[in-house]
């Protein structure tokens, strides 16, 4: 989710707010967009790998959800096509 999303302070503060993600949750957005790998933030929060994966997962529905509804936040790319296209 980090690559798909040019991740300013403004974005991630208004999807933590509009999103009503929890501590736990924002924790990992904040550590995931700073680059931690799954295994570094299970190991930073006391969580087991699987949680994470599956917290991710659900916060890039969340996103989804509250993209739509949010015209601050920016659509997140879905497709390995256009991250490609940002790389290339």
């Amino acid at each position: 989710m980090s690559k798909q999303v040019i991740w300013t302070k403004f974005i991630l503060e208004t999807f933590i707010r509009e999103g009503c993600l929890n501590e736990f949750e924002a924790e990992i957005m904040r550590t995931r967009i700073d680059g931690m790998t799954v295994l570094q933030q299970s190991l930073r929060m006391n969580c087991s790998k699987s949680t994470v994966e599956k917290t991710i997962a659900k916060l890039k529905v969340r996103y989804d959800e509250v993209q739509k509804r949010c015209p601050e936040l920016p659509v997140r790319r879905s497709s390995a096509q256009e991250l490609y296209m940002d790389t290339h």
